[in-house]
């Protein structure tokens, strides 16, 4: 589980480097041993299930970025509603005590359940030029 000081969707930040607050990571005791070297990340990719997320909208509204009220689908956006919440935040690993993690960099209800964790590799996982069309041109 994912531990946040959020416990009201209105209170989370709209994206991950939206806040500053440390949360802590949870692990399941029997998968502390998996934590090995990841001491040595600066950062990490978390996937999580946000469980109290509609499931049912596949256009939507941002609520922030979107020219004139423009609909969207729901893959072209990061919005947690969607049919399969899955969603994934690069986390600053501040530190590992047992099996949890304290990281900055989260935008998820206190009590979201943890899918996975990855090592943040620059080399594979950057993309500078990477573009998102209709949040460019926006106003």
């Amino acid at each position: 589980r994912i531990r946040t000081p959020w416990t009201d969707r209105k209170q989370c930040p709209k994206n991950p480097r939206g806040s500053e607050a440390v949360c802590t990571v949870e692990l399941d005791p029997r998968f502390q041993p998996g934590l090995k070297d990841a001491e040595t990340c600066t950062h990490l990719v978390l996937l999580y299930w946000m469980d109290k997320a509609p499931r049912n909208l596949v256009r939507q509204v941002p609520g922030h970025g979107a020219p004139g009220g423009a609909q969207h689908g729901t893959f072209a956006l990061r919005s947690p509603a969607r049919p399969n919440p899955i969603a994934m935040s690069v986390v600053k690993l501040i530190g590992i005590n047992g099996n949890k993690l304290s990281v900055v960099g989260l935008d998820c209800l206190d009590g979201t359940p943890l899918l996975d964790i990855k090592p943040y590799l620059p080399t594979v996982d950057s993309v500078p030029e990477a573009v998102c069309g209709w949040r460019q041109s926006k106003a």
